[in-house]
């Protein structure tokens, strides 16, 4: 069989090494090359650093439309997308003999959008997995072919998460291929009722409000993490934080945001229990022990995080 793979992201990269020693990947469509990090250095996409290693053609358009007539010539028997970032047109979508199928980091229709992994944890949400469904036009809407459930424990970051969606979509695309393309699975109808949508987090999104609950402050923490990243401010100056552990207080008493010292450790406390602060970021510095940070406070009795 051959196959065209979209994709944008690092996450489709375990689904394409197990595709290469199975199929024909016939080219990588991705999003065009963007401006990275704060030297806007033109980067290209994770996806196609891989294809150009493993000597696969790579297409990169402006707008998906435009590579209609190309995809035509080569006719793939199939369209695989993973994390491409842009809807599909419908004129695409429709010609590979056996379809378009997408690969989505949750159980659909819940979590539907570009945000599923960070929308679960922060949430507290216990499971979540992977869904392999059939494209049509709307966002994440087509019928079911196959489903994989994960556990999220409590403290499960989004980088450890996406890792472990990212490889149980290999093995799901890998088993459930075979039997796509013999005609033995019938696609199920998304539940409307059930449908929900994840939107994309912003800088802002990842203020820390500190009268929140450690526990909510922790998973936006585990959530948001790398991007769009969680902040507070000391003394008007932003201090990202990277890392935290709840401390159950039996009687918190203090500020909101209030920093103090246990034990050589950062505390700041929340509304309900406190928070060792085991790695931060202070504006313009590298990140650093939390620890660290502390020590270099000029008037440890007043300091404060707003």
């Amino acid at each position: 069989m051959k196959i065209i793979f979209i994709g944008t992201t690092k996450f489709g990269i375990p689904t394409l090494e197990i595709l290469n020693t199975k199929y024909q990947i016939l080219a990588v469509i991705t999003q065009p090359d963007q401006p990275v990090g704060r030297k806007k250095t033109i980067t290209p996409p994770p996806i196609k650093v891989w294809a150009q290693k493993n000597g696969i053609p790579v297409l990169q358009p402006e707008k998906l439309s435009d590579t209609r007539n190309q995809i035509t010539d080569i006719m793939p028997d199939l369209l695989l997308v993973a994390a491409y970032g842009q809807l599909i047109p419908k004129e695409i979508l429709d010609i590979p003999k056996y379809g378009s199928i997408n690969v989505h980091g949750s159980l659909l229709p819940k979590y539907r959008g570009a945000s599923p992994t960070q929308t679960a944890i922060l949430n507290g949400d216990k499971t979540t997995g992977i869904t392999l469904f059939l494209m049509d036009e709307k966002l994440d809407h087509g019928p079911v072919i196959a489903q994989q459930t994960l556990t999220i424990d409590d403290h499960t970051s989004y980088l450890s998460l996406y890792k472990r969606l990212s490889e149980t979509s290999a093995g799901l695309v890998s088993k459930t291929l075979p039997q796509w393309f013999a005609g033995q699975i019938k696609p199920i109808p998304q539940d409307e009722n059930q449908a929900s949508y994840t939107k994309i987090f912003s800088w802002q999104d990842g203020r820390i409000d500190w009268t929140k609950k450690a526990s909510e402050i922790e998973k936006k923490i585990l959530s948001l993490n790398p991007e769009p990243g969680t902040w507070t401010t000391y003394i008007n100056k932003s201090v990202k934080i990277l890392e935290v552990i709840e401390l159950r207080d039996q009687n918190p008493t203090g500020l909101a945001g209030k920093i103090s010292q246990r034990n050589k450790q950062m505390i700041v406390q929340c509304k309900t229990c406190s928070l060792i602060i085991v790695k931060l970021q202070p504006e313009g510095k590298k990140p650093m022990p939390g620890a660290d940070f502390l020590n270099g406070l000029k008037d440890k009795q007043n300091a404060i995080f707003i």
